[in-house]
């Protein structure tokens, strides 16, 4: 009965989204003005609280599994039928250093549903933003021949964008077949034991390789309103001039990621080994098509306040152009010991100088993330009421990032930390979580005439786990 309900969540959350793009201002940054606006990570909640890592980071194999849609090699590990579901709420403080103002806004995340594939493969899709538009910005400059002019400057809109995403486990059964092999055993027979080592080290590699892939189909528009007004000057005329963009292409990333267990003491358990894991990944650069309509007009303004429009001076519609997206590329390394402890660090680059908006080269700077965070689990097979503590996951993280912009001689970064609780729920072939992440940090700087941003984001995710599509002889 169970199974219907997740599907309706996922599809009114699908409508959800669809209905806050249209009727709601996602962000009011006025960074958002550059590029493709302010760019939504991939991450779901559960990576969100350890400082957004993702790149190396394996999900369980065992409840609860989580999606890692962001390094798509990762979903190759999910081994239950999961549904994510997330939302969050940003409080953001703009400053100049004498004025400060407050917004909230609050906005669905994601929605996604992965499926495995027997043991060696998975499959999933979903739906999220990818970037949004929403900016407000007013100067008034005064001349000797005219006076004040007036600079205004608005933007709304975004990108969204349904994706899908595949990864395989090809070699799996390779570290298996060589425990079995009779090479192995004249190996450990006549004591080689450094060729065992190096042997079972490259099977165990090759068998936790995984490769995956994701399509992101980008949809939506962003609209730029940029104004020059004249308020006492009987001789000029006002302009005013539109420009949206519209999307509608296909683009993708790649990932990998691969482990190998330490077994620094003898005879320990298997919950307590130490697994590392590295994982790379890579969205592409690659050239998107889209559509650009320009409207350009001079205009006046009668004694009632009412814009008298004089003469058009540019008018195109719909016309056909494209967009080259930066690639971006990324490093991860986790270790994760037994059930209890996993910590992740990554580091990435994102190549803006090669970004082309409407077929002409901008002035955005190439960029470096670098994130780490930690999950820590108490006692995940802790039974009873009276040990539930044991079983929330602790999550703790940061990031810092040089972004792509230089604004008046300085470097626009954005830096935080990330702190989360996984609260399970559920019963037997069903499992749920509820992750809850909250992420503190601060954009942009008070000097040289720019905005400073500090904000508090929450994010809040529903993960549901459950055994579909299998057979069972008893009920």
């Amino acid at each position: 009965m169970k199974r219907p309900i997740y599907i309706l969540c996922f599809l009114i959350l699908q409508g959800l989204l669809f209905f806050n793009q249209l009727h709601a201002q996602l962000t009011f940054s006025p960074y958002s003005r550059y590029g493709l606006g302010e760019l939504n990570g991939n991450e779901f909640a559960p990576a969100k609280g350890m400082g957004g890592t993702f790149i190396g980071l394996k999900p369980d194999t065992a409840a609860p599994v989580f999606i890692n849609v962001a390094n798509p090699a990762a979903i190759a590990g999910i081994r239950l039928t999961t549904l994510e579901l997330g939302g969050h709420t940003q409080f953001t403080e703009f400053s100049n250093g004498t004025t400060a103002i407050k917004t909230r806004n609050i906005n669905f995340s994601y929605a996604a549903i992965g499926i495995p594939l027997k043991q060696r493969a998975a499959v999933s899709f979903g739906i999220m933003p990818h970037s949004n538009v929403g900016y407000n910005l007013r100067s008034t400059v005064f001349t000797e021949t005219i006076g004040d002019v007036k600079y205004e400057y608005t933007g709304e809109g975004g990108i969204n964008k349904v994706f899908m995403g595949f990864g395989i486990n090809p070699f799996r059964k390779m570290l298996v077949n060589f425990y079995r092999s009779a090479y192995k055993d004249s190996l450990v027979k006549t004591k080689q034991t450094q060729v065992y080592k190096r042997k079972k080290l490259s099977k165990e590699l090759l068998s936790e390789l995984s490769i995956g892939a994701r399509a992101d189909y980008l949809f939506g528009s962003i609209l730029h309103t940029s104004s020059v007004i004249y308020p006492n000057a009987n001789y000029y005329y006002n302009t005013r001039r539109y420009r949206a963009v519209a999307f509608q292409d296909v683009t993708g990333s790649f990932g990998l990621q691969t482990s190998f267990t330490i077994d620094s003491v003898k005879n320990r358990e298997l919950r307590k080994k130490v697994k590392v894991a590295f994982g790379y990944f890579m969205n592409l650069g690659n050239t998107i098509n889209v559509k650009n309509s320009t409207l350009a007009y001079n205009y006046s303004i009668n004694d009632f306040g009412n814009e008298l429009a004089k003469d058009t001076f540019i008018f195109v519609n719909d016309n056909p152009n494209t967009i080259r997206l930066p690639m971006e590329q990324g490093f991860g390394v986790s270790l994760r010991k037994g059930d209890m402890i996993a910590v992740a660090a990554e580091a990435a680059y994102t190549n803006w100088s090669q970004f082309r908006y409407l077929g002409s080269a901008t002035e955005l700077k190439n960029s470096f993330r670098v994130a780490a965070g930690i999950n820590f689990i108490p006692n995940k097979n802790s039974a009873g009421v009276s040990a539930y503590l044991k079983r929330i996951q602790y999550r703790l993280g940061g990031f810092y990032k040089t972004g792509s912009l230089e604004l008046n001689n300085t470097e626009i970064v954005n830096y935080g930390l990330t702190v989360g609780l996984g609260l399970p729920v559920g019963v037997y072939r069903q499992f749920s979580v509820v992750n809850i992440s909250a992420q503190f940090g601060e954009m942009g700087s008070i000097n040289n005439n720019l905005v400073r941003e500090r904000y508090a984001k929450i994010v809040l995710g529903f993960t549901f786990n459950d055994k579909w599509f299998n057979k069972f002889r008893y009920d």
